[in-house]
């Protein structure tokens, strides 16, 4: 009978328990500084203990940043070592997403030298991920990169972009790739470690996830840009989801992005969508917005109802990418001189 780690499952439960409220969102808006939104946080639950050796007089508004995004890999690092879950398969997908980072941020700095993508890339991770940083980090052609990451599935994904020797004029083209890859690899580690009812609700949320991503580019790149299908579905993550296949073809080939919400509206997620749109905004900030909020409330949904720590890891990961997004929009906000009510239509909230 395979294991679903229950144990992991509560643990990430309770602490998803103490995230941030409405309350705190509201009160963190209507701070002055840098200092106070330190000073703040440091007395919640959520955050006091990584913050409680700063000195919020002292704390910059970037080195505030880097410490909360670095704080969602080590909370997930955190849960997987309860159980001694890190080298089981899917458990390792977090890492995943960084590693594709470091890739992308050493294949678009390329051109300006090895320095640049040394002095930009995230050193504290090294020891998580499945290649050589410092390889990485020497590589000064599109060859070396690839021999750099050699032992991994992205060496073929590069091979193939490759052209004439650079990666770097295949930017966009390298992102959809790798994250494809990456998430082909998490659904056939998922396999592996979950089974039964969990499996269908791993993979439930996962293709959720998915959609909401490629819907939110999609609308972006049609509103904007007013991309045609074949722009558009080369521009999507290639991953089944929960949306037929006939009804991704319908919305991307909408000639314009108002036939894009009309096909919207016939789906789950444009009927689901009903109620969470901001009514005092722009058409393209409410869609989002309302995207945003889908994304959540299926991570939380999934949270809920799953006591196996594949699909609680998952789904908190995803609530935790959102949070620290909405207290990253109040720091800028706030640096900024924004209004409370503009930062607010940006935040995703229960």
């Amino acid at each position: 009978m395979p294991k679903n780690h229950q144990a992991t499952a509560a643990a990430i439960r309770t602490a998803y328990g103490h995230r941030l409220r409405a309350a705190d969102y509201r009160d963190l808006m209507n701070l002055h500084s840098v200092t106070e939104i330190v000073a703040f946080l440091k007395e919640t639950d959520a955050y006091g203990e990584l913050l409680h050796g700063l000195e919020p007089a002292y704390t910059h508004r970037g080195y505030l940043e880097v410490l909360l995004k670095r704080n969602l890999f080590t909370q997930c690092l955190h849960f997987c070592g309860l159980e001694h879950l890190q080298n089981t398969p899917f458990f390792r997908f977090f890492i995943y997403d960084y590693e594709i980072r470091e890739l992308m941020k050493k294949i678009q700095l390329m051109p300006n030298g090895v320095q640049a993508y040394v002095s930009a890339m995230d050193a504290w991770v090294a020891p998580y991920l499945s290649f050589s940083q410092d390889a990485l980090a020497r590589a000064e052609t599109a060859d070396a990169v690839i021999e750099a990451v050699a032992q991994t599935p992205y060496a073929a994904v590069l091979r193939k972009l490759r052209k004439n020797g650079v990666l770097s004029e295949q930017y966009t083209q390298c992102e959809i790739a790798l994250r494809a890859c990456c998430l082909e690899r998490i659904l056939e580690e998922a396999e592996k470690t979950v089974k039964g009812d969990d499996l269908d609700a791993l993979k439930k949320l996962i293709g959720e996830q998915v959609d909401l991503i490629n819907l939110i580019n999609a609308y972006r790149l049609k509103s904007v840009f007013r991309a045609d299908g074949e722009t558009l579905k080369s521009m999507m993550l290639p991953i089944a989801g929960r949306l037929p296949k006939r009804v991704c073809e319908e919305l991307y080939t909408a000639p314009d992005p108002a036939a894009f919400l009309d096909v919207l509206k016939s789906t789950r997620y444009g009927r689901l969508m009903n109620g969470l749109e901001l009514p005092d905004a722009t058409e393209s900030v409410r869609l989002e917005h309302a995207f945003q909020m889908l994304r959540q409330k299926s991570a939380r949904k999934a949270l809920h109802f799953s006591g196996h720590a594949a699909v609680s890891l998952y789904a908190v990961h995803v609530l935790y990418q959102i949070e620290v997004q909405n207290l990253i929009t109040i720091i800028e906000g706030i640096r900024y001189g924004k209004p409370v009510s503009y930062m607010q239509s940006l935040l995703i909230m229960e």
